[in-house]
């Protein structure tokens, strides 16, 4: 009885073809609930803002920042001062917002860390308050998109990583080659995706 394998060209090519499909069908599934996702960020926002207690801080921060950019412009002798006193306010932002970071585990990648004072204090006008906006706004996104793939509406995009995780591990079991193609071709065809797999590479494959 032949028991001829995938061989490795042939596992990384159809390993390739498997996620290229089911990313694909992923990104279909995502695109139609953007909008609705999109529109949910920005219900949750206000609600978002003031569920993290940071009203008191924005709003003395503004005011900072106010007094910061008229007197740099009109009175360089108090500019020194009032940068201290955004620093101060911003400080208090800050702390509050890697205490939040660790407890809601938010994302911490190079290009969502917290803005830092010292990132943005050699700017001509402060604007710390809008560069806050910016980051809680995206950290909301990221709990919002993180609740709606945990409900009932995200499930399909779960079971596809769990159908894409089965077929690839199909591709590294010992099972003879035709019939890993003919079971990624079931599991392909259960998440509605057109797997193609052409008759003569499943006919050089032999289960038997």
């Amino acid at each position: 009885m032949s028991t001829k394998q995938i061989s490795k060209d042939n596992r990384e090519y159809w390993e390739n073809k498997l996620t290229n499909k089911f990313m694909s069908k992923k990104n279909i599934i995502k695109s139609q609930h953007q909008v609705a996702i999109n529109k949910q960020v920005q219900d949750n926002y206000k609600p978002f803002k003031k569920r993290l207690g940071l009203d008191k801080y924005v709003a003395e921060l503004k005011k900072a920042e106010v007094e910061y950019n008229d007197y740099k412009l009109n009175y360089e002798k108090r500019l020194f001062t009032l940068k201290e006193k955004v620093k101060n306010k911003w400080g208090k932002i800050e702390d509050s917002l890697v205490a939040w970071k660790d407890t809601r585990n938010w994302n911490d990648d190079y290009d969502n860390r917290i803005p830092t004072f010292e990132k943005y204090e050699e700017n001509k006008i402060l604007n710390l308050s809008s560069y806050l906006d910016t980051y809680l706004n995206a950290k909301c996104k990221e709990e919002t998109e993180t609740a709606f793939y945990n409900s009932k509406k995200g499930q399909e995009l779960k079971e596809l990583d769990e159908k894409l995780e089965e077929a690839t591990d199909l591709l590294h079991s010992d099972m003879i080659g035709s019939e890993i193609l003919r079971h990624i071709s079931l599991i392909a065809k259960k998440s509605s995706i057109n797997m193609t797999i052409p008759q003569n590479t499943v006919k050089e494959l032999p289960s038997s």
